[in-house]
């Protein structure tokens, strides 16, 4: 298949007689919003610099903007995932009013815009500059961030004194804690894995691999379940996606056989907080009280925010504490679709499943119509990060912060590629 490059899109240039000016300048800032993009990346490994992160993403996307006004370009760039995306930020918005606490609802809703405009000003970028070799830098970004946050988790996990018997210290990311590393794994692996698949030079495949089992053993020592069941979801998404049944039927004897080993070391002394149920427990008493409250408000919810639930029930979270653990009421949902759905109600939930749902259906559809191998395994990565990221999110609100916004960052490299093999010609496609 020929590597045509494509063309980049030639700027607006509003005065003929200082064409050369304007051209350089405007290819100049293009180049700055590519570096900012991959600068992002990086930084999302990093929960601990969030809001220099964020600062520096709202001036990028003033420069973005002042650009595409310059050019004279539209910086919306129109997705499959627009009507439940965009329908579940009104809904949450039309709800704020009815939220038992709207202030604290009102500032939740601005989040959820920030992680939004992240998403549409990587579509914008990648869209202006070459999706294909952005695409790829982004990658690179996001393995050197792994190979930095796992080289960390495990070095901080060994000298805290943690050890393969149980799970009293447990990995965790810089300046966070086990629940976050768990899900940036989730989110990194299946890049790292389709970076081992379709790289063949010896040096690029060494550097996957080496982060690749870094970010296994990371996993492992955080002990999360919440992160090993998401890992199980999306191999058996993957299973799924590329029609192998077999491997489905593999994937569940494999989990099946390492649930009843941990229980049979369990039996010796090994691992007994790992296979200790209370959390489950308190879990399903929390989420009990949740949907009953949901269910009170099923249109507009109570109140959009995972601090919500506390504010409600925070007079049964204090008479819990000297209980037993298993019988506590969490001081959070730990479920991020519960939390829509008792926060801004049903059709929230609905809007929310299926921008969810859209993202898979599309790069999965792309996937099987791509010809390139590099590109298919970016393809079919991202798809198979969202699964495990909603899985992920069945069990704690992890879509906040950092982790929201790399995930939007790794949904618009998926679809500005499904886009670009959608346009693009089969013989001026360019691999990865």
């Amino acid at each position: 298949m020929s590597n045509t490059s494509i063309t980049k899109p030639t700027p607006y240039i509003p005065n003929a007689v200082s064409v050369h000016v304007p051209s350089r300048a405007s290819a100049a800032f293009w180049t700055l919003q590519a570096y900012g993009l991959l600068g992002i990346t990086f930084l999302s490994f990093f929960p601990r610099l969030f809001h220099f992160q964020e600062y520096t993403f709202f001036l990028l996307l003033a420069v973005a903007l002042c650009l595409a006004w310059v050019e004279r370009v539209n910086p919306w760039i129109r997705t499959p995932i627009d009507l439940p995306l965009l329908g579940f930020v009104g809904w949450v918005l039309c709800t704020v009013p009815f939220a038992t606490d709207p202030a604290y609802s009102f500032s939740e809703w601005r989040k959820l815009v920030a992680q939004v405009l992240v998403f549409y000003w990587a579509m914008f970028v990648l869209r202006r500059c070459k999706p294909v070799e952005l695409s790829r830098q982004i990658v690179w970004a996001v393995v050197l961030g792994s190979l930095v946050l796992t080289g960390y988790a495990l070095v901080d996990f060994i000298l805290r004194g943690g050890t393969w018997r149980d799970r009293i210290v447990r990995a965790g990311a810089p300046f966070s804690d086990y629940n976050w590393l768990s899900t940036y794994l989730v989110l990194v692996i299946p890049i790292l894995i389709g970076w081992v698949v379709t790289h063949r030079q010896f040096w690029a495949r060494a550097l996957g691999i080496l982060t690749l089992i870094l970010a296994g053993l990371s996993q492992v020592a955080s002990y999360t379940r919440a992160g090993w069941a998401a890992h199980f979801a999306q191999a058996v998404g993957f299973g799924l996606m590329a029609g192998r049944r077999r491997l489905v039927i593999w994937v569940f004897a494999g989990a099946i056989a390492m649930v009843g080993g941990l229980l049979a070391v369990s039996q010796v002394g090994y691992q007994l907080d790992t296979v200790d149920s209370w959390t489950i427990s308190a879990r399903v008493k929390t989420w009990r009280l949740g949907l009953q409250r949901a269910t009170q408000s099923p249109l507009v919810g109570v109140g959009y925010g995972n601090d919500t639930f506390f504010k409600i029930y925070q007079v049964e979270v204090d008479a819990d504490k000297g209980k037993d653990p298993a019988e506590r009421v969490l001081p959070g949902l730990h479920n991020t679709f519960a939390t829509v759905l008792m926060g801004s109600g049903v059709p929230a939930l609905v809007l929310f499943i299926w921008m969810f749902v859209r993202i898979v259906h599309t790069l999965t559809r792309q996937w099987w119509q791509s010809k390139v191998a590099e590109t298919q395994g970016l393809l079919v990565a991202v798809a198979v990060v969202t699964v495990g990221f909603a899985t992920r999110n069945l069990f704690d609100y992890m879509f906040a912060g950092s982790l929201g916004c790399l995930f939007w960052i790794m949904t618009a490299v998926g679809l500005s590629l499904a886009k670009h093999i959608q346009e693009v010609p089969a013989g001026q496609r360019v691999t990865l």
